[in-house]
């Protein structure tokens, strides 16, 4: 009886596992997400449609989103106290979202940016140091902020990560651009800027905003910070009432993966820089040793392929056409909606 009792025990507890385990995003009878779409990196497109006055509009692309489409998107992080908090509720709600991490904030929390990973979100770059004014910077130091952050967060998360590039404040300049263009990294920018930055933010001001916006534009890529206290607890009360309102989430991935420039990368001093009073600003301090990046034994050089028509036979075998797994064509977005630029401080 005794056996029968414990055998009975385990099973439970295994059942519990695999149920806790289970990721409701890709569930048919959960997921709020409508489709994964593998965008193409080659050449550098720029998707978005709020635009810095340099940024060259030829690489503008559109993720061809349907009406009340949306794609949930990061910067900044990871910071462990606030992006538990954001993970946690992407997970309640069944979605996946796309984090543009800082280098320095990824050697500083390697474990919350395998947390990201883990939970099957898309990972990419926002520099190395976040500077505020990138533009303004020399041109090879742009190009260096730029390789730093992927080679940092590649090393903090131990596996190749998407070429997708953020500009910190969405503050391009041509040079850089036609950089990463060369590098087959892709630029994203966004459709609509929550405000989660802006002088006076509350939880219930990022709310309203973020959703009077969406629902103008309908569709778009929507821009948080996961190191926000107030994006922790608004996102709940958003995503929420987006559900609501019919929208939908789109998952966004890559079939490629970043590669090192091997020339700036051979630089003795590639991972040496002045110490930051706050990583996300990127003011520098006065004084102070230098840092460098620990070595470690992940191979940043090496790339790997997703199969995506593997991935979406097998999410499609769940259920028959939940994951579409499709490449982005590519038609110009309208210049209009670069007045959302406005509307929000973007960092």
């Amino acid at each position: 009886m005794w056996r029968s009792f414990l055998l009975l025990l385990t099973l439970v507890a295994v059942s519990q596992s695999a149920v806790a385990e289970e990721d409701c995003a890709y569930n048919p009878a959960r997921t709020h997400l409508s489709r994964i779409v593998a965008v193409d990196s080659t050449n550098g497109p720029v998707y978005g449609q709020i635009l810095n006055a340099h940024l060259n509009r030829t690489q503008s692309r559109s993720l061809v989103l349907k009406d009340r489409e949306i794609v949930l998107s990061f910067d900044d992080g990871p910071l462990p106290a606030t992006t538990k908090i954001v993970l946690d509720t992407l997970d309640k709600h069944c979605v996946k979202a796309t984090f543009f991490s800082v280098g320095r904030m990824a050697l500083a929390g390697p474990k919350m940016i395998q947390e990201v990973e883990r939970r099957g979100h898309t990972v990419g770059t926002h520099t190395w140091s976040h500077p505020r004014a990138m533009d303004l910077m020399p041109v090879e130091d742009q190009k260096l902020e730029i390789e730093k952050g992927f080679a940092a967060v590649s090393h903090a998360l131990g596996k190749p990560i998407a070429p997708f590039f953020r500009f910190p404040g969405l503050r391009d300049s041509p040079e850089a651009v036609a950089y990463l263009a060369s590098r087959n990294i892709s630029t994203w920018s966004v459709d609509v800027v929550s405000g989660d930055t802006e002088p006076g933010a509350t939880p219930a001001k990022i709310t309203h905003d973020t959703i009077t916006r969406i629902n103008q534009l309908g569709r778009g890529i929507i821009l948080f910070h996961d190191i926000k206290k107030i994006t922790a607890e608004a996102l709940d009360g958003i995503l929420t009432e987006l559900e609501r309102e019919g929208f939908k989430f789109v998952q966004v991935v890559s079939n490629t993966n970043y590669q090192p420039d091997a020339a700036l990368m051979a630089k003795a001093d590639a991972f040496k820089t002045a110490p930051e009073a706050a990583t996300m600003t990127g003011h520098a301090v006065a004084g102070g040793p230098k840092e460098q990046m620990k070595d470690g034994n992940v191979d940043i050089l090496h790339t790997e392929w997703i199969d995506l028509k593997r991935a979406s036979e097998k999410m499609a075998s769940k259920d028959p056409g939940s994951a579409q797994v499709l490449n982005a064509p590519a038609p110009q977005p309208s210049p209009s909606a670069r007045g959302w630029a406005a509307a929000g401080q973007v960092r």
